[in-house]
């Protein structure tokens, strides 16, 4: 009877073991300090690439002066969605008035601020203020999420954290120590692998997510192993049979060579 309550409270031990180890695997920046703050270093804000829409406003406390530079005006409906304006494969806009402004390569804030001095220099719209932001902001995520997806974005400031939770979030078959970014970075290819139990992950430049960015979840190990069996059943199930066929012919002719 001693015996058996040993070995039942050893299974219990394994067990609870076993669920606490389980939970770790699933917790995010499980090694951060609760109720602390820290100094946010690693902001970012998209940079402008060709084909990307983008949203122009011009503030001004005289509207009729700033009308022609704002496109929704323009079209005297307020309640229609605005089109935007296309950076070109050349990396410009077509800005009215103003004609062709380099846009490529500069931040959302850089094009503002360019907008708003030849607004004022100029002489058109003396007390300019520039709103420009990203209208087809968007990353992809795809791997081992409840729901891969392509993730829209109206702010150009994403996490990691935010895009998984719009996919419905990492499954139990996806690797949290191992997330994969790759990134599009002035014609080259940018790769890190994020570990999201760690506080580590707040610090990395991937952290913040960029337009066009691609999010990879890994599978577990054994999620692969499943996925290969599944889908090497049948090579399997040919080499057994050979296996068995080969065996009985050789049995067959040492059988007939005995007698």
């Amino acid at each position: 009877m001693l015996m058996n309550r040993k070995i039942y409270l050893l299974v219990a031990l394994c067990l609870l073991l076993a669920g606490c180890r389980s939970q770790q695997e699933h917790a995010y920046i499980k090694d951060a300090p609760r109720g602390v703050a820290e100094d946010i270093s690693n902001l970012s804000t998209a940079v402008i690439l060709p084909d990307d829409l983008l949203y122009i406003y011009i503030y001004s406390q005289m509207p009729e002066a700033a009308n022609p530079f704002n496109e929704e005006t323009n079209k005297g409906r307020a309640a229609v969605k605005p089109r935007g304006y296309r950076v070109s494969e050349n990396g410009s806009i077509a800005f009215p008035i103003l004609g062709t402004i380099e846009a490529a390569g500069r931040t959302l804030p850089e094009l503002a601020q360019i907008l708003e001095r030849r607004l004022r220099d100029e002489g058109y719209v003396t007390d300019a203020v520039a709103s420009v932001s990203l209208m087809n902001f968007h990353v992809a995520v795809i791997g081992e999420v409840k729901q891969p997806r392509m993730v829209h974005s109206g702010n150009s400031r994403l996490t990691i954290f935010e895009a998984l939770a719009q996919c419905g979030d990492i499954t139990s078959d996806g690797l949290r120590n191992s997330v994969v970014v790759v990134r599009n970075s002035d014609g080259a290819q940018l790769v890190d692998t994020l570990d999201l139990t760690s506080r580590r992950v707040l610090e990395s430049p991937f952290y913040y997510l960029q337009q066009n960015d691609i999010v990879y979840v890994e599978p577990t190990p054994k999620k692969k192993r499943k996925a290969y069996r599944n889908e090497d059943w049948p090579r399997y199930l040919q080499i057994g049979v050979s296996g068995i066929s080969l065996a009985y012919r050789t049995i067959y002719r040492i059988s007939n060579a005995s007698r």
